[in-house]
């Protein structure tokens, strides 16, 4: 594309040349009008002169005299003289021999000098072979009566001479005047331009989000105020955009740091925006979303449903949602549209929320009071029966009473057990327990343990194994890591049958301290390895409460060991033993 600069030279320099090229041809005619009405004149008066000459000298006929006369005048003037009687006949003419010349009645400048004494024409003449300018003027006897016509000419060549030169002339000065006039326009469509592109070239910067582009250097007029407007408009749109580039960065933070999924969906029924955690939640990229149509994009059908009502209503809806990709969830799903001013629903925001942790919790509350009532009962059941059967006479057998008041008594301390158990596990779920660190040397603390649980060790003739005696010493608090190494060991013993063996083992890695204990039991079945550490859950109910266990330990362990900062695994085969892992860190960052 050409530009500003070019086209305006071009428009002033085609002005300039169709108003000198006119001008020029005005001028040009007008000069020759004039030069020749001048040319005109000067031959009527010579024509005039001629005529008077001869009505002077009445002794001039057409003898030879006649002839030199015409000659002599024609020579002085630099013209053509033809003297022709009034019956059309040549009597002189001072360029050929008139005794040749065909009769010149037919001529029109001799028919209008007849008519009204003068006779102009301009036309060829064929005796010469060149275009005339002819005059004539009538001369007369004394008593006036027309005796003839002198006619004066002159060859148009000197005329087309002249209008060549003025041509020429006029040319050239035309050249030179438009060569000034073009070095004068470019400079001054320069000047005009100039900033005219500058402020173009901002106008484009600023479309190609370069706001920071201002047009420099001083203008004045009409050019000076499109700049001034130019860089306000560039200042303006630099603070909007950095404050809309501002808002989208944080409403990005926000969304991006959302544990919520969110959706933004058009009126199209097309995803127009989506949060980090909808891959979460969904299974799918927000770059695999973005662009597709809420039914296809992989969304739980059950929330198309709810999207596509939340457009026909224009309501608000809050419903929970079971999604079973790309793991079962329970979501909560808010559904809220934006409207335009005049109630059209012009798309749907959604906000999903993973409440399947909620759930789960809230039924594992639910179970949890079950369990507690049901382990509750059992002992309080008991006591009540035996204490009603003492009361109706049974306490006069002293061997009953003996008995009856040892199971009270076992009752009511797995009662304590489990009340305490309770209340412990309360107490670290709700970090209520603070930790007294001290360095502790494990061997020891696990060879104590052992000597401690050595009465129902012998009892079931458990073959007990015991880890290297080597200095190994970590930082934690002695009585909850004896709470949890005496729950994995007496777990360990109470299933694992009579003649079996239990394995205590310590591995030193790096910064990490590693305890195993390590059992010849029952196992445990795949599918209750992931609930082992949930309260009250037992693998075989009926030998857990043999052994008299409450069904808290394993979770109080998993607890604390998350309190010290490690983590508990379980390694099992069913029929084969089971492995119990912990892993502590040497030293806490508390």
């Amino acid at each position: 594309m050409r530009s500003f600069s070019f086209r305006l030279n071009v428009v002033i320099i085609s002005i300039l040349v169709v108003t000198l090229l006119g001008m020029g041809i005005y001028v040009a005619g007008l000069i020759q009008k004039v030069y020749t009405e001048t040319l005109s004149n000067r031959l009527t008066k010579e024509a005039a002169l001629v005529s008077t000459f001869i009505q002077t000298e009445q002794n001039v006929t057409h003898l030879p005299e006649l002839q030199s006369m015409i000659q002599q005048f024609a020579q002085a003037e630099d013209s053509r003289i033809t003297i022709i009687e009034k019956s059309g006949k040549v009597l002189a003419d001072s360029e050929a021999d008139p005794s040749k010349m065909e009769n010149h009645s037919d001529r029109p400048e001799v028919i209008e000098a007849m008519h009204n004494q003068e006779g102009h024409a301009v036309r060829f003449s064929h005796t010469l072979n060149q275009e005339m300018v002819y005059v004539a003027h009538v001369f007369t006897d004394p008593n006036g009566n027309i005796k003839g016509v002198v006619r004066v000419a002159l060859s148009t060549s000197q005329i087309e001479k002249f209008i060549h030169k003025l041509w020429l002339s006029l040319v050239m000065g035309l050249f030179a005047t438009l060569l000034i006039n073009a070095i004068v326009g470019l400079f001054v469509s320069r000047h005009i331009t100039k900033p005219i592109a500058e402020i173009t070239s901002v106008a484009r910067k600023i479309t190609e989000k370069n706001y920071g582009s201002r047009v420099k250097g001083k203008m004045v007029g009409e050019i000076g105020q499109l700049s001034s407007a130019i860089n306000f408009m560039a200042a303006s749109l630099e603070s909007q955009m950095f404050e809309i580039e501002e808002n989208q960065e944080k409403l990005s933070r926000v969304l991006n740091n959302m544990v919520s999924g969110v959706i933004l969906i058009g009126e199209s029924r097309r995803i127009l925006l989506a949060n980090s955690a909808i891959e979460d939640l969904l299974g799918y990229s927000e770059k695999e979303l973005i662009g597709k149509l809420h039914i296809e994009a992989g969304l739980n059908y059950g929330l198309s449903q709810l999207i596509d009502r939340c457009f026909q209503t224009g309501g608000q809806i809050r419903e929970e949602v079971h999604m079973y990709y790309p793991k079962e969830r329970i979501i909560d799903c808010n559904l809220a549209p934006y409207t335009t001013e005049r109630g059209e629903v012009k798309g749907v925001v959604t906000v999903l929320h993973d409440i399947s942790a909620i759930r789960r919790l809230e039924k594992m509350r639910s179970e949890f009071v079950a369990n507690v009532s049901h382990e509750l009962r059992t002992p309080i059941t008991s006591i009540k029966g035996f204490a009603e059967t003492l009361l109706d006479g049974a306490a006069e057998d002293k061997e009953v009473l003996h008995n009856f008041l040892e199971i009270i008594f076992n009752e009511s301390e797995r009662l304590n057990r489990l009340v305490n158990d309770i209340l412990d596990l309360s107490r670290i779920e709700q970090k209520k327990v603070p930790l007294h660190l001290e360095l502790i040397n494990l061997y020891d603390l696990v060879k104590e343990i052992s000597y401690n649980l050595i009465e129902k060790i012998n009892r079931k003739n458990i073959e007990m194994e015991l880890p290297e005696e080597l200095p190994i010493v970590l930082e934690a608090d002695r009585d909850r890591l004896h709470q949890v190494i005496v729950n994995l060991v007496d777990n360990a013993i109470s299933y694992t049958p009579d003649g079996g063996k239990v394995s205590i083992n310590i591995i030193e890695t790096g910064e990490k301290i590693q305890l195993e204990v390590k059992d010849t039991g029952l196992g445990i079945p795949l599918k209750d390895r992931e609930r082992i550490f949930e309260r009250f859950y037992r693998v075989d109910k009926g030998r857990s409460r043999e052994s008299g266990g409450t069904g808290l330990g394993l979770a109080i362990v998993k607890h604390l060991v998350e309190s010290h900062h490690g983590k508990i695994e379980v390694e099992s085969a069913e029929g084969k033993g089971s492995t119990f892992r912990v892993s502590l860190p040497k030293r806490l960052s508390l």
